[in-house]
């Protein structure tokens, strides 16, 4: 008997000490041990600066309606930044804020579409002129500066916007949004 119950407790004692995957909890702020941006970083920093953006509209209205051309975010920095999961958050805060982004890589696709639909082999036709044009276009690229700060290692990493009228070529808005770190000592952490 007591050996069955000093069976039952190694398999329990067993089980209880083995490793397993624990969830992690979106809420909390978690920083990367390269000092690199983490996801959260990415998508905060994508809602603020595109949030702004909706501002600066508000504060100057367009008749015609705003139509921008999102241009992918470059990445030149040491790390690898998930530049998508930013600009898909980007996109999708400016499409809350009434923005609406006109995608210029497509435009021959459509133009095919639209060719093939008036050819009068299809049962709906597309109609003519109502392709969109941007008014203004979007760039971001994401850059880092290290330094040391009374002998540690301090990754900062820049993600700048800007907003610029089609017509005049005017950057007419810019902003930026900075996050520091001390980078981890070893293997893991950012070299120079």
């Amino acid at each position: 008997m007591k050996q069955i119950l000093f069976s039952f407790l190694l398999v329990g004692f067993l089980f209880q000490c083995s490793s397993s995957p624990k969830r992690l909890d979106n809420a909390d702020d978690y920083i990367s041990d390269s000092g690199g941006l983490t996801s959260q970083e990415l998508v905060k920093a994508a809602e603020k600066l595109a949030g702004q953006i909706g501002e600066y509209f508000k504060e100057n209205p367009h008749e015609e309606g705003v139509f921008v051309a999102h241009f992918p975010t470059r990445n030149d920095t040491s790390e690898q930044i998930q530049t998508e999961l930013f600009d898909n958050a980007f996109v999708s805060k400016l499409i809350k804020n009434k923005i609406y982004t006109v995608r210029t890589k497509n435009r021959e696709q459509s133009l095919n579409e639209i060719q093939f639909s008036l050819s009068g082999l299809t049962s709906n036709r597309l109609s003519i002129g109502k392709l969109k044009s941007p008014n203004f276009f979007v760039r971001c690229d994401i850059n880092e500066n290290m330094f040391t700060s009374n002998g540690e290692k301090i990754v900062e990493q820049s993600i700048n916007i800007e907003l610029v009228e089609v017509e005049t070529t005017i950057a007419v808005w810019s902003e930026k949004v900075s996050y520091r770190k001390l980078a981890v000592r070893g293997n893991k952490g950012v070299s120079w």
